[in-house]
């Protein structure tokens, strides 16, 4: 499990909670994330499930989830 905070000028703006699920059942090297993405400002959640290779490290995670938010946002 893991959380990411983003604040602004010490308000809070966005919440990620996120978790490993385990090794995708697709095989290789990458494991399924589940994530709850929250806006506070807006009041909004967006749930998803994505894929990443533990070993590139939590930065392209995240980023990986922002992308995913924005795409479903965009929708």
């Amino acid at each position: 499990m893991f959380t990411v905070e983003i604040r602004i000028n010490g308000s809070l703006i966005i919440h990620i909670y996120g978790r490993n699920y385990g090794k995708s059942p697709k095989g290789g090297s990458e494991y399924e994330y589940g994530y709850e993405y929250y806006s506070p400002e807006l009041h909004k959640v967006v749930k998803g499930i994505i894929l990443h290779d533990r070993d590139a490290g939590v930065n392209p995670l995240i980023g990986k989830i922002l992308e995913d938010v924005r795409k479903k946002e965009a929708k």
